[in-house]
């Protein structure tokens, strides 16, 4: 019974490889085999069409032409065949005796000078012997040698075939996924070397040592390499340099691995009658094509182009800011999960205003590349810096290690661009002077404004000399609320604190009392003082109130002791419906004012 079980096994495992590698054909003598072609094992084709033999082979990066000239293939037509192949199965068969009985015999199915295809797997070979197609034209005649007679199929195999080597050359100018290089070198009007770093981003190494513009390398690249060749011009060495403008190039593309060149692409002149088109000759194949002269325009940009234009492109992992833009230089370090002003005193920052502040430093973008080699910062003010930010991560030996320091310099020019400095790059920039106000300059830019509103205990309210008290009883209810019209409920009270807890501020240095009158301050003469608990110490937050612009009330905030803290603007509608109320008469404002 055992050896019957494993004779039916054998025998339905012969059956399912039958089916899956051959099918049967029928024919008025009966069926015949027809072995099917797996597509997955082919390694290289050969196609013979009214004596133009082209072949091509699988490579590890796709396939190539091997005859009669040596190029990469673009893909699609190849695949496209093999899909067709691998799917071939004939509608019918003629017997060797039913072909002979034809007049003409092979020559009635055009198949006594046919296109040949074969087909190398790594297991054999295919030979594919095409003829013409049928009376209706949808199918078409072919033999697989070393089987007897004529099998019909789908006569979409035909227009398949390439007519010639051209039609299946690859049209980019070169595969850039398929080349080992990590340096690119540009020559000509612009000319510049990059090269990749080791954490796989580029950096200009020639004519200077800087970072580079990521996007716009990459982006040279690409263009580049998907430059569309509009024709082959010439396949042999031989060719005169002088008749394409290539003697002299007007720019070369060099890739390398290290010192050793991968490519060279030289960009002639323009043909004649085709001044949107330029020559280009490869260095590994030799060839010169055409193409459009769009990547000249990448080529000849300056080099300033291919710069990096961040001041400071990443910050991540900094936990240390010492910052000296003020009369008092002040420490910020974040401790645990959390931030703190450390000095001149201890208090807690406002770990998103911190982020945020990160950010605006990342946001600074270099207007003008001074000095490269840095050779006289005194020119530029940058012996004495105005300001100065130190940038540090982590701790050795209970030492932060310094990123870099920033040093700001003196206003440039007519006084729209400011002189800065890295301390790990030589380089001198210039970066828009407005971004000054964008940075900090004094601790109490960072002070945590923790504003608990069920822990506010009494609101002072004063405006144009009359003040009003609110105090929070111990039933936790608000005593002495008065509105405009009516009693203003609880509930509206502890929403306006907890809507001033939640605005967005911007923290601007406050300006000297004769600066502030700009903003109206003097005029409005309006102020909140709210006292918090926090234990058994009470905090205060002094909030005030200047003029407005069309869409903002500017606020001077402090804290505790009168501290100034920031200049900032609320929300006027914040202003509007949640504070103005807390007022038994509408608050008085001056015009509107502009910042």
């Amino acid at each position: 019974m055992a050896l019957v079980a494993l004779a039916l096994l054998l025998g339905g495992w012969l059956v399912m490889t039958e089916r899956r590698d051959e099918v049967r054909v029928a024919g008025a003598e009966g069926s015949v085999r027809f072995r099917r072609l797996d597509p997955r094992e082919v390694i290289s084709v050969e196609i013979l069409r009214s004596n133009v033999a082209i072949r091509l082979e699988r490579t590890n990066s796709g396939w190539f032409l091997r005859s009669p000239i040596y190029y990469p293939v673009q893909s699609t037509g190849v695949e496209r065949l093999l899909e067709m192949l691998g799917n071939l199965v004939p509608r019918s068969h003629l017997s060797g005796a039913e072909v002979a009985a034809q007049r003409g015999a092979l020559g009635a199915f055009g198949l006594e000078r046919p296109d040949v295809l074969t087909i190398r797997t790594r297991d054999g070979m295919s030979i594919l012997r095409l003829g013409s197609r049928t009376a209706l034209g949808s199918q078409l005649y072919f033999q697989q040698v070393g089987q007897d007679g004529v099998f019909t199929a789908d006569a979409g195999l035909l227009e398949a075939l390439p007519a010639s080597p051209e039609d299946w050359r690859d049209r980019r100018l070169f595969d850039a996924d398929s080349l080992p290089f990590d340096r690119l070198e540009v020559r000509g009007e612009t000319e510049f070397e990059a090269a990749l770093t080791t954490n796989g981003a580029w950096g200009l190494i020639r004519p200077l040592v800087a970072r580079a513009n990521e996007d716009q390398i990459r982006r040279l690249l690409t263009d580049a390499a998907d430059s569309r060749v509009l024709a082959f011009v010439s396949d042999t060495l031989s060719v005169s340099a002088d008749d394409y403008g290539l003697s002299k190039p007007s720019a070369q593309m060099v890739l390398k691995r290290g010192t050793n060149e991968v490519l060279r692409l030289q960009f002639g002149r323009a043909p004649t009658n085709a001044a949107g088109e330029i020559y280009v000759r490869r260095s590994d194949f030799g060839n010169i094509v055409r193409i459009t002269n769009s990547i000249l325009d990448a080529l000849k940009r300056p080099l300033a182009t291919y710069r990096d234009r961040r001041l400071m492109p990443s910050i991540a992992g900094l936990d240390r800011l010492e910052v000296r833009a003020g009369s008092e230089p002040f420490t910020l370090e974040k401790q645990g999960t959390n931030w703190w002003v450390t000095t001149p005193r201890r208090f807690p920052a406002d770990g998103p205003w911190v982020r945020e502040t990160f950010q605006r430093f990342m946001r600074l973008r270099i207007e003008d590349f001074l000095d490269d080699l840095g050779t006289d910062p005194a020119r530029y003010g940058l012996t004495q810096p105005a300001r100065e930010y130190a940038f540090s991560i982590g701790k050795s030996n209970g030492t932060p290690t310094l990123l870099t320091r920033l040093s700001l310099g003196d206003p440039l020019g007519d006084g729209r661009r400011l002189s800065v400095r890295r301390s790990d790059e030589p380089g001198i920039y210039g970066i828009a002077a407005g971004d000054l106000q964008t940075l900090p300059v004094s601790a109490s830019q960072f002070r945590d404004w923790n504003l608990n509103p069920s822990n506010i205990v009494q609101i002072e309210i004063r405006q144009q000399g009359r003040t009003r008290i609110l105090k929070r009883n111990a039933a936790g209810r608000w005593d002495g609320v008065v509105a405009m019209q009516g009693l203003l409920p609880d509930p509206a009270i502890d929403e306006g604190l907890f809507r001033i807890g939640q605005a967005p501020i911007g923290r601007f240095p406050v300006p000297n009392e004769a600066a502030l009158k700009q903003f109206a301050f003097d005029q409005l003469d309006h102020a909140v003082t709210l006292t918090q608990k926090e234990g058994g110490n009470f905090r205060t937050l002094y909030l005030r109130f200047g003029g407005r612009n069309a869409v903002n009330q500017f606020v001077w905030a402090a804290f505790d002791s009168g501290e100034p803290a920031v200049l900032t603007q609320f929300s006027l509608s914040l202003y509007q419906e949640y504070i103005g109320p807390w007022f038994s008469a509408p608050p008085v404002t001056p015009n509107e004012t502009k910042p």
